[in-house]
């Protein structure tokens, strides 16, 4: 049973469920219903999906005697700065391993907070010094006679998962009529913990989509189906591997560089619904989402949840 794993609380649940009218008027008269699932009000660390995720791993690092969390991202990483937010408030020492990403700007908020939070930032070349850097520094306070806990990217292993699990039981008890599901999936633990959890809960003919920011839908996919079956191990379910959706094709120039697809999006959700997008992860999921309304994919009838999973943080400077 999940509610046998601890967490520590952080997050505001359950997040709020909202009809999205005035973008499907828009979007024209064969628009499934569109509902918006508003994890950008998990709460800590300005929120975002992380959150979920997180509360689980904090709760291993401390049943482990662990006072120091190490984990990594981007400079604009939403999971370094909730985990920097959470470890404040939880009194864990956190270390930060960042790597420059592209179309960052120079002063970007995240890396203000990160510090802010108390965190120790590490900077790095690219994405492949972070791991090696982060085992570094666990030695190194191991060395000193503290105990380091490492929190893999974006908390995308089959504990951080349960995560979302649990979401799925949150979403189904606030709808049970989902016939598509989209969000972004990039670090795979988001999606892996939708999949466990949507046929744990007993929705498996909702149709998951998950919309890279980032790598190959044949990437993410694998990550997404290795995390799974971790995720439905630790439930004690048994696991048939299905089909998964990845769509890479909204990616646009890269990592971190808003797509023109994705810009026309988060400004028409803004203009029409109040809600305002990342232009990372959520506003190139939107474009794929219009894209496919656009295509005819759905049916008037159908009733689509978009899942919000924050990060508005990196529109944002600091002086």
């Amino acid at each position: 049973m999940i509610a046998s794993f601890p967490k520590l609380e952080a997050g505001f649940y359950p997040t709020p469920l909202e009809a999205m009218p005035r973008l499907r008027a828009h979007l024209g008269p064969d628009c499934p219903e569109l509902l918006i699932k508003r994890d950008d009000y998990t709460g800590a660390g300005f929120g975002g999906n992380k959150v979920r995720k997180i509360e689980y791993m904090l709760a291993d690092a401390r049943a482990r005697g662990a006072d120091t969390i190490i984990t990594m991202g981007g400079v604009r990483s939403n999971h370094a700065r909730a985990t920097a937010a959470m470890c404040a408030k939880f009194g864990f020492h956190c270390v930060l391993v960042l790597n420059e990403t592209r179309a960052v700007p120079d002063r970007p908020a995240s890396l203000y907070l990160d510090a802010l939070y108390g965190a120790q930032i590490i900077r790095v070349a690219d994405r492949t010094q972070r791991q090696p850097t982060a085992d570094r520094i666990a030695s190194e306070v191991a060395a000193q006679g503290r105990k380091a806990y490492v929190i893999p990217l974006g908390a995308s292993v089959a504990l951080g998962a349960l995560g979302f699990v649990k979401a799925a039981e949150e979403l189904a008890a606030q709808t049970r009529k989902v016939d598509w599901l989209y969000h972004c999936s990039s670090s795979g633990g988001t999606q892996a913990g939708l999949e466990v959890g949507l046929r744990k809960c007993g929705m498996e003919s909702t149709r998951l989509i998950g919309v890279s920011p980032d790598d190959s839908s044949t990437a993410i996919s694998a990550h997404v189906a290795e995390i799974a079956a971790g995720t439905a191990k630790l439930l004690d379910i048994d696991w048939e591997p299905r089909p998964l959706t990845v769509d890479d094709k909204f990616v646009g120039e890269g990592y971190g560089v808003p797509s023109s697809e994705g810009t026309a999006a988060f400004d028409l959700v803004a203009r029409l619904e109040g809600i305002v997008l990342d232009p990372v992860y959520t506003a190139k999921a939107m474009a794929a989402l219009m894209a496919h309304i656009a295509e005819g994919r759905f049916r008037s009838t159908d009733r689509v949840v978009f899942w919000h999973t924050g990060g508005q943080v990196a529109l944002f400077t600091t002086p």
